[in-house]
């Protein structure tokens, strides 16, 4: 009868564990719902940047990757879920996407563009926002003409240069839609701006 050596044996463990971790880790899990990962590349030993992200919003929701190219001043962003629109006033970053595959959004090409990294290496995650409790919906109802998770990232990743750029570029498009909510119930009569 043969023996099997105690360091062959904790190998054949180890692969066995390593195994079964894998398995476990590749399993759907709400635990990392709509998260993204990322890496730069002074954070691996190889020194490229990783990048990834998950979606709990149903299985087999279809995605689609691709780059999305600069374009000249003058263009406009669009939603389906509202009437939001934005132009840009320069030339926009090139950019790629994990988007959701046109034949769920009227055909659009440019619906949530909800993982990406621009050119400056500006990286954004998105389409987290849209789903509230009965409560919050009551204190702060959404706009209908609101930016929203269906384009966030594109405007972001399209015109900043920097993460604090995009920081600032969505803070100032809300900011724009509370004074029209404000306004529009009868809260806010004209807006001073003082130099």
């Amino acid at each position: 009868m043969s023996k099997t050596h105690p360091v062959n044996a904790l190998k054949k463990l180890g692969i066995g564990l390593a195994f079964g971790a894998a398995t476990i880790m590749s399993m759907p899990t709400s635990a990392l719902a709509c998260t993204q990962a990322y890496m730069g590349k002074n954070l691996t030993a190889d020194g490229n940047t990783y990048y990834g992200r998950s979606e709990d919003y149903g299985p087999r929701y279809l995605k689609h990757f691709g780059i999305e190219p600069s374009h000249g001043p003058g263009h406009t962003y669009s939603s389906d879920e509202s009437s939001f629109m934005y132009t840009s006033t320069k030339t926009t970053y090139r950019y790629t996407y994990v988007r959701d595959h046109p034949s769920q959004w009227d055909n659009r090409w440019d619906a949530y563009s909800e993982a990406g990294i621009n050119e400056k290496g500006v990286s954004c995650s998105a389409t987290l926002s849209t789903s509230m409790n009965a409560d919050a919906e009551t204190a702060d109802p959404l706009t209908n003409t609101g930016i929203g998770e269906y384009n966030y990232a594109s405007v972001i990743l399209g015109e900043s240069a920097t993460a604090r750029e995009g920081v600032e570029l969505l803070g100032s498009l809300i900011d724009e839609q509370l004074v029209r909510k404000l306004f529009d119930r009868g809260l806010l009569c004209h807006i001073c701006f003082l130099s």
